[in-house]
């Protein structure tokens, strides 16, 4: 597909970015949610094949079903004039092969990469989903080292039977299990197989084995031990090879029992308690290559006993020896004949009169009111129940026979019991988008459905987060409000650059950006007065609403101290006429930006001007005492300003 084209009227190709044996994948806009998307198309020469088209939408249902950080988001799966497609997340990285070039990386980083690639497996084992393709080039590492675990190409439900292709195994030979190889059954152990091949190359840098061709690598998974791991490289811990060894067992049964159980093995590799953990000595016995013998399956022997026939004796007819006839009168027999019938037949009414009993009407009264009441009247009472959205649960519904006939006692009478209205399991909503879990509470009644927004970290926007009903409770869905939280995305803001704003341009982008902003200010050589000269934190970072944005402002160029000269007159009246002058002692003292300073100590008999010096700091004052004889005569002050005015 050419750059600019479109599939389905929304995604707009821009370029390709991968492709595969069967694929093509191409980065793409969603023109609708205004996101880069990546698509993964089937090539051309496939798009007719049925076989292709089916393992190609295998791939899509395979990974719709799977919603997991670690795992490459399903968006869309469609097809468009013979163009079969996958939407998914586009992952803004690097295939783990690509990180990898052929370097082995340290212990630390190897197990955290697998410790996320194995909660995905994980959480596809647990939807009972097997990868089977699990390799290096099918995890993406994004910008900030997140594990993604793409292409379920081949992934099969684990009630399938396994799939191969005619006289090939699927699978990538460097890390499928021997199972594989032998083109039986793959199940969770094989997917801990082909993890202990990729741990094993990410510590060592090559994969366990290598042939000059698929069939030599096959052989020698079923036949041969792989390099120990500390012989490749020496930093790896006899606990990590141990536990590399064991996934890389022949026999499944030799593995470890689950993917959890494998993780949690590598990543207690580097406790302390096992840094002295000798050397695991294989015992497995593959049980893949035993022959199991089977007892013959012998038919059992019919036990029948054939009962002879009964000879029947012959009926012999009874012979009547004929009794000479006597009149009667007959008129007599037949009167009593008569009385005869008919007290019988009065005697039979009335003695069915008696038998028989009145259903009594016992619709809308209790199940223990209807069965007491009918079981007074001589009734045998069967009672069913059925929902009803009109009849209170435990009420009578409907009775057969119904009310007013008159059956005889203890015939069954059959009573439908309300069991309230009908109820649904509550289905689990979560992780599914708004619309589609709308659509699902709708098909099944539910009608009143309150929406909240919250802002998430993992649930991508659009995505239900919760919902107020706990999945598969029983509920009757007109008599309940289902809230559902659904994700508006990452609410964090990244900071912009602020160097070169002033502080008031500053205060508007955190208002707009709801971040608290607090100023710091700071002589510069190189800022102007009143402008940003760096924030805390920094640009880039995305940092929740509320957080505190420090910003340095520029006061302008630092200032200096500022020295001034001062004059001061001690004035000494002169003695009378024939005295001797009396010498006083003069002492000047100054508090500046020096501290407290004598600068002048004097004996004088007559006026003398002195000069001294005060140095004085921003926003400070000088100041200056002379004493005369121990006494002050005068006080000097002089602030900065004044002393800058005077240069």
């Amino acid at each position: 597909m050419r750059s600019g084209e479109r599939i389905n009227d929304r995604y707009r190709i821009e370029q390709q970015i991968g492709s595969g044996g069967m694929a093509n994948v191409y980065r793409a806009h969603d023109e609708i949610l205004n996101r880069t998307v990546a698509i993964k198309v089937l090539r051309s020469e496939f798009s007719h094949n049925e076989q292709f088209i089916r393992r190609f939408e295998r791939e899509a249902h395979a990974a719709t079903s799977l919603n997991h950080p670690n795992i490459v988001a399903i968006y869309d799966v469609g097809d468009e004039r013979d163009i079969y497609y996958i939407v998914m997340e586009h992952v803004d990285g690097m295939t783990l092969k690509q990180y990898l070039q052929e370097e082995y990386i340290s212990v630390d980083e190897a197990l955290r990469i697998m410790g996320q690639i194995c909660d995905a497996i994980d959480h596809a084992h647990a939807n009972r989903i097997i990868h089977r393709d699990i390799k290096p080039q099918n995890m993406m590492i994004d910008q900030s080292g997140n594990v993604k675990v793409t292409d379920f190409g081949i992934a099969v439900a684990m009630s399938n039977a396994t799939l191969t292709h005619t006289m090939s195994v699927l699978g990538s030979v460097h890390y499928f299990s021997p199972e594989q190889a032998r083109g039986k059954f793959a199940d969770e152990k094989s997917d801990i197989y082909s993890l202990g091949a990729v741990l094993y190359e990410l510590v060592t840098g090559r994969v366990p084995f290598i042939g000059e061709t698929p069939v030599a690598v096959a052989l020698q998974h079923l036949q041969d031990d792989p390099i120990r791991p500390m012989d490749l490289n020496p930093n790896i811990p006899q606990a990590l090879e141990n536990c590399i060894m064991q996934a890389l067992a022949k026999s499944p049964g030799a593995r470890h029992t689950s993917v959890a159980a494998f993780k949690k093995d590598c990543m207690t590799a580097l406790d302390p308690e096992r840094a002295n953990e000798p050397k695991r000595l294989s015992t497995e016995q593959d049980a893949f290559d035993q022959t199991l013998v089977m007892s013959p399956v012998v038919p059992d022997e019919p036990n029948v006993k054939e009962t002879p026939e009964q000879p029947v004796a012959p009926t012999e007819p009874e012979t009547a020896n004929p009794k000479p006839k006597r009149k009667k009168k007959w008129w007599l027999w037949l009167l009593l004949l008569f009385l005869l019938i008919g007290g019988g037949i009065g005697a039979y009414v009335i003695a069915d009169e008696m038998s028989r009993a009145v259903v009594p009407d016992v619709v809308g009264m209790t199940n223990d009111e209807a069965t007491t009441e009918l079981e007074t009247a001589g009734f045998v009472v069967e009672a069913t129940e059925r929902a009803s959205d009109n009849i209170a649960a435990g009420d009578v519904i409907s009775q057969t026979p119904q009310a007013g006939r008159k059956p005889k006692r203890g015939t069954t009478v059959t009573i439908v019991v309300s069991a309230g209205k009908e109820t649904v399991a509550m289905p689990d909503v979560e992780g599914l988008s708004q619309s589609a879990a709308e659509r699902t509470l709708k098909d099944l009644d539910f009608a009143d459905i309150e929406i909240q927004s919250e802002a998430s970290e993992t649930v991508d926007s659009g995505d239900v987060i919760s919902q107020s009903i706990a999945p598969d409770n029983e509920v009757v869905p007109s008599e309940e409000t289902v809230t559902l939280v659904v994700s508006t995305g990452s609410n964090k803001v990244e900071l912009a650059n602020l160097a070169g704003y002033t502080f008031e341009e500053a205060t508007t982008y955190a208002e707009q950006n709801s971040l608290k902003i607090v100023k710091r200010d700071e002589y510069s050589t190189s800022v102007p007065a009143n402008q940003i000269i760096r924030q805390l934190p920094t640009a880039g970072t995305a940092v929740d609403p509320g957080t505190e944005l420090t910003v340095i402002v520029s006061q302008g160029v630092e200032p200096t101290d500022v020295s001034i000269e001062r004059e001061v007159n001690v004035e000494i009246d002169p003695p009378a006429e024939g005295e001797e002058p009396v010498a006083l002692e003069v002492v000047i003292r100054t508090v500046d930006a020096r501290g407290e300073v004598e600068v002048l100590r004097d004996k004088i008999t007559e006026t003398t001007t002195y000069s001294y010096t005060l140095v004085i700091a921003p926003d400070e004052v000088g100041t200056a005492t002379i004493e005369v004889d121990g006494e002050v005569v005068r006080t000097d002050t002089v602030t900065y300003a004044q002393a800058k005015d005077s240069q």
